[in-house]
């Protein structure tokens, strides 16, 4: 028997006396296939992670839709990755739904001037930021995940959608708000959503 062979023999012996698997020889000059490298992370991934929801969407539908991207990492857990992924896309269009919503407020109030009850409490801040909140939380918790994907690091990705439409209707059914308000909302709707995706769009890019 041959020295290579005596010592190949021997490193396999020791490896079963210490209850582990033989000792792999790699050859000189490279790894093994398949090894992950950062820049690889993505491969496979659908357009919206790297790119906007709108990537999804059939023709004419881009006026319809607001999305929203969440991702989570560092657990093994599916369904806990799901719904943290999930918050963190609802958030995402949250943030500036909010913002775009009482951006509406302030400029029916500043262009109506038959906004009776709801133009004297306007003049308080505080109170748009209220009602903002109430449209904007009523609108979220009700968005839908419409895609998700991990990738090879093992971070869960998901794809949260607001149908514009849907968001119209939700608000027209708000009760507590004065009937004036809800239409004005929904007349600004379309515009500020179309912006709200332009802003969405442009901070993912960065």
């Amino acid at each position: 028997m041959t020295l290579k062979r005596i010592l190949s023999v021997a490193v396999t012996a020791t490896a079963l006396i210490l209850g582990g698997p033989p000792v792999r020889r790699l050859r000189c000059g490279g790894g093994r296939s398949g090894q992950f490298t950062p820049s690889n992370e993505f491969d496979g991934a659908p357009c919206w992670v790297t790119k906007s929801g709108h990537c999804i969407d059939k023709e004419g539908e881009k006026a319809k839709f607001v999305y929203g991207v969440g991702s989570v990492a560092g657990t093994r857990n599916t369904g806990l990755a799901r719904d943290a992924a999930l918050g963190r896309a609802r958030t995402d269009i949250a943030r500036s739904l909010q913002t775009r919503v009482a951006a509406m407020l302030k400029d029916y109030q500043a262009t109506t001037t038959g906004a009776r009850d709801f133009g004297k409490a306007a003049a308080d801040e505080q109170h748009i930021v209220d009602v903002a909140k109430q449209i904007t939380d009523l609108n979220v918790s009700g968005t839908e995940m419409v895609d998700s994907w991990i990738s090879k690091t093992g971070t869960f990705w998901a794809l949260a959608r607001l149908d514009v439409d849907g968001f119209k209707d939700t608000v027209r059914r708000m009760s507590e708000l004065d009937e004036a308000v809800r239409e004005a909302v929904v007349q600004r709707a379309d515009k500020a959503f179309s912006e709200l995706d332009w802003e969405l769009d442009a901070n993912r890019s960065k």
